[in-house]
């Protein structure tokens, strides 16, 4: 089956349309929605566009298709259904396959450093929802909110910041579709007032660089806490983006400046795309 070669199948239909009868392991995902839910798709690169099968009327079809083209994804068929009772008929040609309920698949995911960072916890024995009170977490620079929202469903009290509103709609709107709960704060965190106050047992910072913030990001992890961060680091400048060097990690940079924390990930990794990052998880001593 074509859809099942896809990263992804996206219904666009209504919830209630949905609940009657869909593909399996499908994505409930409104096509009035999917403008500002991008961060609940999977990243999708130039050299390697991600792969997306669609459901829905040949207007949303359509519609949806041409925007995800100019997101870079890659359509890669769609099943057009002009009404309810013509995707129940659907279940006599895919059996097995048509499905009623509200299961949604989710796409998305965290960072690979943060699932490799939770899984170490977890093998120490770890595990934020057995704790009381449990762990707080601080993401700085959170973006569309995936790492927030990770940590959230793994029972950490979550701070999250950014200064793109926009952005950060779009990180409220991911917690509340996962059910999780987690603190936004829209500010800058150049500006004084920005940065939360008190102590955290982590702070996750990725793909965001702030080298004033470093004293400040010390002071905020509480003894035996951790950071966990990653960024661009010197070769990025190659691929073109990012070139400003206030935004581009040196080499060895992070564990010179956290000296005094015990290390336990510090490294060069690789985005998809080729660019560099420096990846480093330390923990305070």
């Amino acid at each position: 089956m074509i859809f099942e070669q896809a990263a992804g199948i996206l219904d666009l239909r209504n919830q209630a349309a949905y609940r009657l009868a869909h593909i399996q392991n499908s994505t409930l995902m409104p096509w009035s929605e999917l403008p500002e839910r991008l961060n609940e798709l999977p990243a999708t690169f130039e050299k390697s566009p991600c792969k997306l099968y669609l459901v829905g009327d040949k207007e949303q079809v359509e519609a949806a298709s041409i925007f995800l083209d100019s997101k870079g994804y890659e359509v890669n068929g769609s099943l057009v259904v002009e009404s309810d009772a013509a995707m129940q008929q659907w279940s006599a040609h895919l059996p097995g396959k048509v499905i009623s309920g509200k299961d949604s698949k989710q796409l998305w995911s965290s960072s690979p450093l943060l699932r490799e960072f939770t899984d170490y916890l977890l093998a120490q024995g770890f595990d934020a929802k057995q704790m009381k009170p449990r762990p707080k977490a601080l993401d700085l620079g959170c973006g569309g909110g995936r790492d927030a929202v990770s940590l959230a469903k793994l029972g950490w009290q979550v701070t999250a910041v950014d200064q793109e509103s926009r952005v950060l709609k779009r990180a409220k709107q991911l917690a509340d579709h996962s059910g999780a709960m987690a603190k936004f704060k829209c500010c800058d965190l150049k500006k004084q007032g920005c940065f939360p106050e008190g102590t955290f047992k982590l702070v996750v910072v990725v793909r965001y660089l702030n080298r004033e913030l470093f004293q400040q990001i010390d002071a905020a992890i509480e003894p035996g806490g951790y950071l966990l961060y990653q960024t661009f680091v010197t070769g990025v400048e190659a691929f073109g983006s990012p070139k400003n060097p206030n935004a581009i990690l040196q080499l060895d940079e992070l564990s010179k400046e956290f000296k005094d924390y015990e290390i336990i990930v510090d490294r060069i990794d690789k985005l998809p795309d080729g660019r560099p990052v420096a990846s480093f998880i330390a923990q305070k001593r």
